[in-house]
């Protein structure tokens, strides 16, 4: 099987991935580059922004593999041109999101950033008057919206919290139970925000997500509420979310915005967002790293579930 690479993003190469797969590989072919090979005919296209020219390259291209979860829009749009291509992601990162999902959850729901900083002054008042909102998960509703691979991780965590965790899923047509959570379909989502003490957002950025959590939606929500957000900052609308946080009746952990840097050395000045999060006490901010991009075993495991989907793709399934 011949796999053309472009290894180039801003904010990881494939490099050490690639000597994984080559040393481990030798009946695979490889290639690199942003251009196509001379005589191109790669079967399969490891790219996150494919353009026209490296899809068309190829008569034997059939595979589009993403190293990443999440389709970038710019990629949707191209691929829609190529319907007849197969378009994977990759999910090496769906324990780490999931792991900071539910640490946010905790840090929101109990107070832990404002408790902290109160501790680091010799300030012990959150210990008998609980930074606003504080609130219990366990016996309380929590919904998962998007239940793939993070989607699930969060659930069961949530599960193991002692929370009736539901789930709503894109793909289903009815509901159905997978262990300790119920699973709907993606419009039952306002059925199941009044009973949502907790509500974390799983879903990928699409036509159909952006804007899904808006001032009608978080209006739904009991009091106290906690919201996560670790897929993208447009699925909630940015306004509405800053006012119902201002309230002080909802607390929110934070791992993806408006606005993000995106380059390792310019990282400073930049903002999240055009609203005054950082000033509110009940939100916990995190520099979108869900996808655990510094974590030493994320060549690791990227170049493990790289592998894994070449091996699937090899087999034809």
């Amino acid at each position: 099987m011949w796999i053309h690479v472009v290894s180039a993003h801003p904010n990881f190469t494939l490099e050490a991935e690639l000597r994984v797969l080559v040393e481990r590989n030798p009946h695979w072919r490889f290639t690199i580059g942003d251009e196509p090979p001379a005589d191109a005919g790669y079967q399969v296209l490891i790219a996150s922004r494919p353009t026209r020219e490296l899809l068309s390259a190829s008569p034997r291209l059939t595979t589009v593999q993403l190293p990443f979860s999440g389709v970038p829009a710019v990629t949707r749009e191209v691929m829609a041109d190529f319907p007849h291509l197969e378009l994977r992601s990759l999910h090496h990162n769906a324990g780490p999101t999931a792991e900071l999902a539910l640490g946010l959850v905790l840090a929101a729901a109990r107070g832990i950033v404002p408790a902290d900083t109160g501790m680091r002054s010799g300030d012990w008042t959150s210990r008998f008057v609980p930074p606003r909102p504080t609130m219990l998960l366990d016996g309380h509703g929590a919904t998962v919206v998007g239940y793939g691979e993070i989607g699930r991780r969060v659930a069961r965590g949530l599960a193991a919290l002692g929370m009736r965790v539901r789930a709503t899923r894109a793909s289903v047509t009815s509901a159905y139970t997978d262990g300790d959570v119920e699973v709907r379909p993606a419009d039952a989502l306002t059925e199941l925000l009044p009973d949502s003490r907790v509500l974390v957002l799983t879903v990928p950025a699409s036509p159909a997500t952006t804007g899904l959590i808006g001032e009608a939606e978080l209006a739904l929500l009991p009091v106290p509420a906690t919201l996560v957000n670790v897929s993208r900052a447009t699925v909630v609308d940015e306004k509405a979310l800053y006012e119902k946080l201002r309230g002080g009746d909802l607390a929110a952990g934070l791992d993806v915005w408006w606005d993000e840097a995106i380059e390792p050395d310019a990282v400073h000045g930049v903002p999240a967002s055009a609203y005054p999060f950082h000033e509110l006490p009940n939100v916990v901010l995190s520099p979108h790293r869900g996808g655990a991009f510094s974590l030493p075993e994320s060549a690791v495991l990227r170049a493990a579930h790289l592998e894994k989907a070449l091996a699937e793709i090899a087999s034809g399934k």
